[in-house]
């Protein structure tokens, strides 16, 4: 009897100790299956400035929860683009009712609009003991994670600027400029208004005001002003504008541009002959136009309307496209001076744009000096005996006339041979003074060496009234052709030539003889035989008769 109360009290112990054990485990268990109330408190975002690019997005929670989270971590996982910065984002301990902030920055395409996913872990969740004299935490749950969804929103920002196409704005001129309203951002603007103003200057036509309506990233709009400048200090543009963004939300903003104010004038465009002076005869006017103007000139138009004491050989209208401040362009022209003129002028007009297309011109005439200086010209030459061979001596005469409106001091010409000539005669003749327009002529012997083309090249040396010295020069072809025979020379020819060769004749005339000897004997020996074989034919022709 005894024995069985005492099993029955074991059992009922047992019975209580695994109560004790698994009444802990139970509420251990239940608490684990519960995941820890979150609640996203605001989502916020800086977009990229550029429409593909870095977007931050800061998500703010709130932990409702009435347990401590160890080893925290906030995963995010968007629904575009990647995230580049640290992910997940560890927090550590949670505290019941604190609030969280997480950053990440993500790499996309905007605008983004679309649900992503925050993932939420810990490593185990505790409480305080009331027992315990000090704070204590007791585990009673171990780890755990949970997703939260949300529209992650992130739409591009309109950057408005404004520029103008030119730098610059001449006084006392109605300058059009054009104002470029551009969006340099990641997102559209909508409802574009843009107002202007100026200071230190007038619009002379058009309003304040423009209305732009949407402007898209990467897109223009260019507004016409006209600005009258009122002084000579720079004016200055103020661009004030205001719009929505994706969001709805207002933007505006303010942009001053500066102008500077230059004074032009066709006093500052210089049209002068580059050329001193002309000579006789054909040449070329050098014509420089210098822009002393702070600004360039474009669609430059040089016509020459008349001239006196020489004629165009070209065109009369140069066109040049543009001439940069403080810079020289230069025009071509081809003349001809005729010898009675002792002076040259040409009447010109130059036109041209300033920026803008505002017109400006000059006009004027140009006057140069003709510098009457002498000019030999060559009238034609002779050359004898024509042909010529090896060992003759032949010369050559040389024609010329001073065609220039001057004498010709100092003349003196000089024959240079070519290969295989040799001059007989003085190689330069001193010819002395040579009026204008009187005929001369001078001539030089040689020998010729060789069979071959060759020349005589003359150098014709003077100086003119002022001491200056001229030198031109003229070539005349020589031809050297072989002898008709070698056999015909005499031996006395051959025996001028040296001893030496007295028996080289001798052997080559008594072959000569021998040769031809033969070739009469042979051309007889011929003529015999075709006699006799004419007889036999005949014979032969009676008989059958």
């Amino acid at each position: 009897m005894s024995k069985m109360i005492t099993n029955r009290y074991t059992l009922i112990m047992t019975a209580l100790l695994a109560m004790l054990v698994l009444i802990p485990l139970a509420h251990a268990q239940q608490y684990s299956n519960t995941a820890p109330p979150f609640s996203i408190v605001s989502v916020s975002s800086v977009p990229s400035p550029t429409i593909t690019g870095v977007s931050r997005i800061t998500i703010t929670l709130i932990y409702t929860g009435g347990y401590y989270l160890y080893n925290t971590e906030f995963s995010l996982t968007p629904c575009s683009g990647t995230v580049v910065s640290q992910n997940p984002v560890f927090i550590g301990w949670l505290n019941p009712g604190q609030e969280v902030t997480v950053t990440y920055l993500v790499n996309s395409t905007l605008p983004i609009n679309c649900q992503s996913t925050l993932a939420i872990s810990w490593g185990a969740e505790y409480e305080t003991s009331a027992r315990a004299q000090v704070t204590t935490y007791i585990e009673v749950a171990g780890s755990g994670s949970m997703n939260m969804n949300f529209p992650m929103v992130i739409y591009g920002s309109p950057i408005i600027t404004a520029y103008t196409k030119t730098q610059y704005l001449v006084s006392n001129l109605v300058n059009p400029v054009g104002l470029v309203v551009s969006n340099n951002g990641s997102g559209p603007i909508y409802d574009l208004q843009v107002n202007v103003g100026v200071s230190g200057a007038t619009l002379a036509a058009g309003s304040n005001t423009v209305v732009i309506g949407t402007l898209n990233p990467g897109s223009n709009y260019t507004v016409a002003l006209y600005v009258l400048p009122t002084s000579s200090g720079p004016v200055t543009i103020n661009v004030g504008y205001t719009g929505l963004d994706q969001g709805g939300n207002t933007v505006s903003g303010s942009i001053s541009i500066s102008m500077n104010v230059i004074a032009v004038s066709s006093s500052q465009v210089i049209v002068y002959p580059v050329n001193s002076s002309l000579s006789i005869g054909s040449g070329e006017l050098i014509i420089g136009i210098r822009n002393v103007n702070p600004v360039p000139i474009y669609n430059v138009t040089l016509v020459l309307t008349s001239t006196q004491g020489l004629s165009l050989a070209g065109n009369t209208t140069y066109d040049i496209a543009e001439i940069p401040p403080g810079t020289i362009d230069y025009v071509y022209v081809p003349v001809a001076v005729p010898i009675s003129s002792s002076s040259a002028s040409i009447t010109y007009s130059l036109t041209y744009q300033y920026t803008g297309g505002y017109p400006g011109s000059v006009q004027g005439t140009m006057t140069v000096s003709v510098l009457n200086e002498p000019s030999i010209l060559v009238t034609g030459y002779q050359v004898a005996p024509t042909p010529l061979t090896i060992g003759d001596t032949g010369s050559v005469s040389l024609n010329f006339v001073n065609t220039g409106p001057v004498s010709a001091y100092n003349l003196n010409i000089t024959a240079i041979p070519g290969p295989g000539i040799k001059l007989v005669s003085q190689s330069s003749t001193y010819m002395g003074t040579l009026n204008s327009q009187q005929l001369s002529a001078v001539a030089f012997s040689f020998t010729v060496m060789r069979v071959m083309n060759t020349t005589i090249t003359f150098q014709i040396q003077y100086t003119d009234q002022f001491g200056q010295q001229h030198v031109q020069y003229y070539t005349v072809p020589i031809t050297v052709i072989r002898n008709a025979t070698l056999l015909t020379q005499s031996a006395s020819q051959l025996g001028s030539q040296g001893t030496n060769y007295s028996g080289y004749y001798y052997y080559t005339h008594h072959r000569a003889n021998y040769f031809t000897y033969i070739i009469i004997a042979l051309a007889v020996v011929a003529v015999v035989v075709i006699i006799a074989v004419v007889l036999v034919l005949r014979r032969r022709h009676g008989g059958e008769s």
